[in-house]
Order: C-alpha cells, then structure tokens, then sequence
C-alpha cells in the first residue's frame, strides 16, 4: 500500500466565546497544522512552503486555489473564514507546490533537477465531508509522481560526472479530486538531469509516472557518456524505485527494482519477466544460471551443436570432456553475425539471451562470483592444438579485424579482457538480454 504523508489539518474554528463576538458575527480563519510522517524532502515543511486549498460546499466552489502559507507551525491563508452554516458539508482539496496561475490540470516535472527536485514532488490531497468546527480535519497527501533513485558503481577510471534518465514524457495530466496523475498523451519524451545526493555515488530524479522505455545516461569526466534503456519500464505514482548502475571503461549495466522508503513500495522492474535465477532449457540440454553483477549468465559453458557446423572445423569439444561445454570459434558462435553499433549479438544463443559484451565481462570480473562459476575449460587454435591450463569464456565484442575481446584467468592470474584470435576456439556462455 502506498506509503502517505500525514497531514492532521487543523481547521481551527474558533467558536463563538462570548456574545460580543456574536454580535460582531465573527467567522473562524482556516487553519491547517501540519504534522508530516514522511516527506521526499525530509520530515517537515519549510517556513514559507505553500499549498494551494480549494473548498467545494455542495455543488459550489467556496474557494479556489487559496494559497496557504507555513509559518512554522501552522500553514494559515490571509483572510480565509469559514462558513456561516456549520452543519453544511464541503469537501476540501489540497496540493503543493502551489501554482499562482491556479490549480494544475497538468503539471510538469523540471528537465534540470541537478539544483534540487522538491519543486517536482507534486503532492495531492482530498477531504469529504467536513462541516466547519473546532475538531481537526485529518488529511492524507499522496506523491503522484515518481521517484528514481539511481546508485552508481563506478568501475572506470573517470569520474562520474552526471546522470540523467530519458524516454519518458515529463508532463502529466492531473486530478486532484482524486487525486490521481498519469503522462499526457502525445507528449514529447525529454531528458531529465538527475539531483547529484552523494557525489559520484548516489542520484535522484521525480518522473512522470508511466509505462515506457526508460533510459539512463552516465556521464563521466573523459567526455563519455554511456546509455542502457530498460524496455517497458513501469513507474507508478506515489511509488519510489531504485536503480543500481555499474559503470565501466566500455559501457555501463543496469538493475531496477524497487524499495520501501518514503514512498510506496515500486516492486519489480526488471527488464524481463520470470525468475532471473534457476534453469535454462536449450537444445535437449539444461543449464544453471546465475546472477552476478546485474545481469543472468549461463553457470556452466554451451553444449549446443548448431545445424551445419562440422567438430573440428567449425567447433571442439573441450579436452575435458563434453560435459565441459564445446569450444566455438567467432564466425561459429555469431552464426556469421556481425555487432553493429556496440549492440550485443545472439548468434547460437537461445532467444532471449546474447554473447557477453565487453562490459559484461567487466561487471563481471567486479562482481562477486558463486563459487567455481569460473572453470577452466581451456581453448584450441586453428590446428587444433590445446591448452586446458587456462579459462577462456567467449565473448561477442570484435577488436580489430581479427580479433574478439574475451575472457581470461588462471589459478596465478586474476580474470581480464583479452583480445583473442577469432580463429581460436573458446567456451561460450550465454548471457541474458
């Protein structure tokens, strides 16, 4: 359930106390007390923080988008009385931050949050059936937006210098008589810089909450950006989700999930559906997977024999054994495909999974790995001599014209990119889209 700001409004109705103010027929001010629960700014309000009150009584606007001031204590609304009719109801709105230009039919999230993004938390609030009297009048505020929470990792050897989310629409539609807030239709998607919390380490960005292709950009000090977009990603209003971004010399991978913190709880919004861990089911064989640095690998090497491709020519199998994977050289293991534009190539992988990239080799060198998830499966050149000493795993990223980026380690050699022969044969393992 959505995480909510409580808000006890005091409307403090100061009831007739004497004759003399009777005969003065003197109305109480409205008044709202606020004690705030939780807040994305912190835990109370500012002195000089604004909200915007309407009071509907019956069928009839009492007032409209009356602006109320926090005075330390207590927001208050020059001139603002109640009613003559104390057993009438109205049903009170509220939002925040106000709008001079009266109340938001639409509300749009700043592009630059770099200087702070409390301007974008819009927050609504809706009370039914209040009759003016001295008892509060609690009302409960809802984030309608979204909230992104982006943690860096920081593999490279530049520093992080900014971060921004794009693919999504940063206007919406609202309805504070619910209140309620979704993307408006047909608008433009536009970059949004995120606030920088913890220098190179921790950023925050409120968003539209929508469903789209969500795509982050780190920055860093060399003059290189990096993107990875997140297809179909679901935001929801009121709720807060966390991003973890490993960034290194090549690219970046990203994680998105949610959290429970002053928000409601995001849930899930991995990039795909299902159980990231278990078994994979490919060519009469099954396969372990696991999750390392941000992403689902194969736990063991590819055992697949595609259709047409001659052992010993086009593949081996490893000297120790079949049940060790085969050894596919490039052409082999990109069924001839080459990357275009760094994107990854599935080649013999089952659908849905691909050929690590050069930066998944990297996350996955930083990562902590399960034990013996690293074997030592060997190679074969061109002649078909072998070395089963060393640990090779395959990757999909070409340097050169002849050569691929791959995976290496030993017992006396901690694991590194490579640039192998593509002529050479290596174990493969999948990773997943």
């Amino acid at each position: 359930m959505m995480n909510r700001i409580l808000l006890a409004a005091v409307l403090a109705v100061s009831a007739a106390m004497s004759g003399c103010a009777e005969k003065q027929n003197a109305h109480p001010s409205v008044k709202i007390t606020p004690t705030i629960k939780t807040r994305v700014t912190g835990l109370h309000f500012d002195s000089g923080d604004q909200v915007g009150l309407s009071i509907l009584k019956g069928a009839d606007a009492y007032v409209t988008n009356h602006p109320m001031t926090y005075e330390g204590s207590a927001f208050s609304g020059s001139g603002l009385l109640w009613y003559n009719n104390l057993n009438e109801t109205s049903t009170l709105t509220a939002y925040h931050p106000y709008s001079s230009a009266g109340v938001p039919a639409e509300f749009s999230v700043a592009a630059d949050q770099t200087g702070g993004y409390a301007s974008s938390d819009l927050l609504g609030a809706v009370k039914r059936d209040v009759t003016p009297g001295s008892a509060p009048v609690g009302m409960v505020f809802y984030h309608l937006m979204s909230q992104l929470t982006i943690v860096i990792t920081n593999n490279s050897e530049a520093a992080v210098a900014s971060v921004s989310v794009g693919g999504l629409v940063p206007t919406a539609t609202v309805d504070l008589t619910v209140p309620t807030a979704a993307a408006k239709a047909g608008a433009a998607v536009e970059e949004v810089r995120a606030f920088e919390m913890t220098p190179g380490k921790s950023y925050r960005v409120i968003l539209v909450p929508q469903q789209a292709a969500l795509t982050v950009t780190v920055g860093t000090s060399d003059g290189k950006s990096h993107s990875k977009t997140i297809a179909a990603a679901l935001l929801e209003s009121g709720k807060q989700y966390d991003m973890s971004v490993t960034v290194t010399n090549v690219d970046i991978s990203v994680s998105l999930s949610g959290d429970v913190s002053d928000w409601g709880d995001g849930g899930s919004l991995g990039d795909g559906g299902g159980d990231d861990t278990g078994e994979l089911t490919y060519g009469d064989d099954t396969y372990p997977t696991a999750k390392i640095g941000g992403r689902v690998w194969m736990a063991e090497n590819l055992r697949y024999k595609p259709a047409g491709a001659v052992e010993g020519t086009d593949m081996w199998p490893s000297q120790s054994g079949l049940s060790a994977g085969m050894l596919y050289n490039y052409a082999t293991a990109t069924g001839g495909v080459s990357t275009t534009g760094g994107a990854p190539v599935q080649g013999i992988c089952p659908a849905g999974w691909h050929l690590p990239t050069a930066a998944e080799f990297e996350s996955l060198i930083a990562a902590e790995r399960p034990d013996g998830f690293l074997d030592y499966a060997g190679f074969r050149n061109e002649n078909g001599y072998g070395d089963s000493s060393r640990g090779y795993l395959l990757g999909g990223d070409p340097s050169g014209a002849d050569r691929v980026r791959c995976l290496s380690y030993s017992e006396d050699s901690a694991p590194a990119i490579k640039d192998m022969l593509t002529g050479y044969f290596f174990p493969l393992r999948c990773v997943k889209d």
